[in-house]
This record gives C-alpha cells, sequence and structure tokens, in this order.
C-alpha cells in the first residue's frame, strides 16, 4: 500500500509539472492592438518576446510580431508591409519576409475561414531613436490590392 501512495505522489508531480510546461509554452503576452481596415477578422495579435501589452522594443534586438487572422474571401497572393506611424506620417520599415503568404507559413491559397498566422520578426537597429510609435502591419492582397491585414500596435523603443 505504501508503494501505491509513492506511485500517486509521482503522478501528481509529473501533472504539475506537464501543467507548469503548458502554461510557459503559452505565455505570448496579447498586444494593444487597433484594426485599420482589414477585411480579415484579427483574432489575436501577440508577442512571446514581449512583457506587456504595449510591448517595449530594446535597440539592437529581434522581435516576433505574431497576428492571428481569418480572411473573409479566399486569397492567392499577398504582400507583408511595415510602416512606423511617427507624428503621422507612415516610415516605410523593412521586413525579412515581404511575401505575405510564406510569413503565413506558406498556406496560399487560404480559403475564406481558415485561420492563419502572420509571423514577422522585426530588427530594432541599434541607430533608431527612443520613442513612441505606432506600428502599421499590413497584408495587401495583391489581385484586389485591399488590407487582407491592418492592424496598428503601439510600440516602445528604448535604449
Amino acid at each position: 500500500q505504501h508503494y501505491f501512495i509513492q506511485s500517486n505522489l509521482s503522478t501528481m508531480q509529473t501533472s504539475v509539472i506537464l501543467v507548469a510546461a503548458l502554461l510557459t509554452l503559452s505565455s505570448a503576452i496579447d498586444l494593444i492592438k487597433k484594426d485599420c481596415g482589414s477585411t480579415a477578422e484579427i483574432v489575436r495579435v501577440f508577442s512571446d518576446e514581449c512583457t506587456s501589452a504595449v510591448c517595449k522594443l530594446k535597440k539592437g534586438n529581434t522581435y516576433n510580431i505574431n497576428i492571428t487572422y481569418k480572411p473573409t474571401s479566399d486569397v492567392t497572393a499577398m504582400n507583408a508591409k511595415l510602416y512606423g506611424v511617427i507624428a503621422g506620417i507612415p516610415v516605410p520599415f523593412p521586413l525579412p519576409i515581404q511575401d505575405g503568404c510564406e510569413a503565413s507559413g506558406n498556406v496560399c491559397p487560404i480559403a475564406a475561414g481558415t485561420e492563419v498566422t502572420l509571423v514577422e520578426a522585426m530588427k530594432v537597429e541599434p541607430t533608431y531613436p527612443a520613442l513612441r510609435l505606432t506600428s502599421r502591419w499590413k497584408l495587401e492582397n495583391e489581385s484586389t490590392n485591399e488590407d487582407v491585414v491592418c492592424v496598428e500596435i503601439p510600440l516602445v523603443i528604448v535604449n
């Protein structure tokens, strides 16, 4: 009987460890966002590297921004674009993956209603000034020029 109790403790400990591991894996922070004209339903905007809803970006680091969305119509090709909106003026920023389908996991064509996640890495160059800004993330449908995704996320660049 003593062995049975020890076995249950071990199972309980294993369960606690498993739950803790799952919580750690799902620790991505949801970011504050504003839809700026998406035709898709925006499901979630998050980052694993951010520690608050307004992400503080340290110069010299790279941050993955994830935007989960569901297009309302079929999509065959998209362009990914990023702008920093500073004093109301959108300034283009380079993205490592400019093909929106590739950045969404090479899933094109995407059927209407299918949930997919755009994952883009944003490098914060050491030369960028420390400031608050709005980042505007877009996925433009190549055939219609409509914004499948247009999301604005407030960010802070810090030293």
